[in-house]
């Protein structure tokens, strides 16, 4: 079923406002308190500024809050609010925040249980602490950006490389400009949408304009077709979201990406990675999928966003053949390890071998951190706890670079790790 909100985006988009400020609020706002003390624990700097750690942010804010308390701190805008279904469900409510990082406007569709919790994304990270998570590493973007968006006619807008790019060089660090609870079957539909509109409404008009321009293949009302088109997976307090990132949104798709992202939940921002050497004039692609499916369920999947894959790969059968007995092998060979006559050094070490010889062929280094992680978890119940602990590190020093330092997949290695060495000193 289709749904529209009978509003035209380039009418409301022209009218959307700036950040409110004290001096041009209305006369029915001047008596809210813009700035009152923090209510509740949180440490958004990290475990090396400890001292530091106070309350720094609210508790739950929704539209009832708003009007008794006279403050909505610390987000831009008093939330708006939908009642749920259920009336043992909570509300869903728009919250907007007009200067992440110092320039950037981000808006919320979530409940104020999630809100209150991810609310650490609105800080600034210290850097020694972002460093030290990273593993000693900085974080360093290549600026000037070394790419263009371009019209490429049959394929839309897509980005271009402008020079050449190396490998795991950092192109883009991007935060979303609207995130939304994915699961939103506990409100009516018709009242998420009026939320989204109003999410849009509210955020800077510059990136409100260009989030209208992103493409939409779905159907229905237009923001929620762009989100649906054009959003990633991401976590906030811990509950599944969708996040619309500008600019990463304009990659096309490849089977076989020349780019990867990496996801921070701690701050929310999106890293566009280098995947290998990029020469100039090479058009920037990652891939929407997982990148070990099989070419018929990958076509499938596709579909879903309005268009057939032309990506190299899959414009020759005979490459899709050889990939598809790839990647069916490797997925075979995983099975094995689960075979009790496999539980053996030899025939373990074997297998093990095969499939990264399988994964360096077909291109899926981006995956080989969760495979170490398998490996890890064979070794150290078959006993051999030295081969456990150099699979374990391979793990963790490969999520951290593929998926991130704050990744689940990374801190769930990073455990395992840290049981495993407790063990060999036990």
């Amino acid at each position: 079923m289709k749904y529209c909100i009978p509003l035209i985006p380039a009418l409301w988009l022209a009218y959307a406002p700036a950040e409110a400020q004290k001096g041009e609020i209305p006369d029915w706002l001047k008596d809210y308190n813009f700035d009152p003390p923090r209510e509740c624990s949180s440490d958004p700097a990290g475990p090396l500024n400890l001292g530091e750690a106070e309350t720094t942010c609210p508790l739950l804010v929704d539209d009832e809050t708003a009007l008794v308390k006279r403050s909505w701190h610390p987000w831009t805008y008093p939330p708006a609010c939908v009642e749920a279904e259920e009336a043992t469900d909570p509300k869903l409510c728009v919250f907007t925040y007009t200067k992440l990082r110092g320039e950037f406007g981000v808006s919320l569709v979530t409940t104020p249980e999630a809100a209150a919790a991810g609310i650490g994304i609105l800080d600034d990270p210290d850097e020694r602490w972002e460093e030290w998570a990273r593993g000693r590493r900085p974080l360093v973007v290549s600026e000037p950006p070394p790419y263009e968006v371009r019209d490429l006619k049959d394929k839309g807008m897509g980005v271009i490389a402008n020079r050449t790019i190396h490998k795991d060089e950092v192109v883009m660090l991007r935060y979303p400009v609207m995130v939304k609870i994915m699961d939103s079957r506990r409100w009516k539909q018709q009242d998420v949408l009026k939320l989204l509109h109003r999410a849009a409404v509210q955020l800077p008009p510059k990136e409100a304009r260009q989030m209208m321009k992103l493409a939409h293949s779905k159907g229905g009302y237009v923001v929620d077709d762009i989100i649906n088109t054009n959003a990633f997976g991401v976590l906030l307090g811990g509950v599944d979201h969708s996040g619309l990132y500008l600019d990463v949104s304009r990659l096309n798709h490849a089977c076989k990406p020349n780019m990867f992202s990496r996801f921070s939940s701690t701050t929310l921002g999106m890293e566009v990675v280098a995947y290998r050497d990029i020469e100039p004039d090479e058009e920037l692609t990652f891939s929407y999928l997982p990148l070990n499916l099989p070419s018929e369920q990958r076509q499938s999947l596709i579909r879903e966003w309005g268009f057939n894959c032309t990506c190299s790969l899959c414009t020759s059968p005979a490459e899709t053949a050889i990939s598809d007995r790839r990647r069916g092998r490797i997925q075979d060979l995983l099975a094995e390890l689960d075979r009790p006559e496999v539980r053996n050094h030899a025939a373990a070490k074997k297998r093990v071998e095969e499939i990264l010889d399988l994964c360096n062929k077909e291109g899926l280094a981006a995956q080989l951190g969760d495979f170490y992680a398998i490996v890890a978890e064979l070794y150290s119940d078959m006993g051999y706890l030295d081969l456990a602990k150099k699979y374990g590190e391979l793990a963790v020093k490969e999520l951290m670079h593929y998926a991130g330092y704050d990744h689940e997949r990374t801190r769930s290695a990073t455990l395992f790790l840290e049981n495993l060495r407790r063990k060999g000193h036990m």
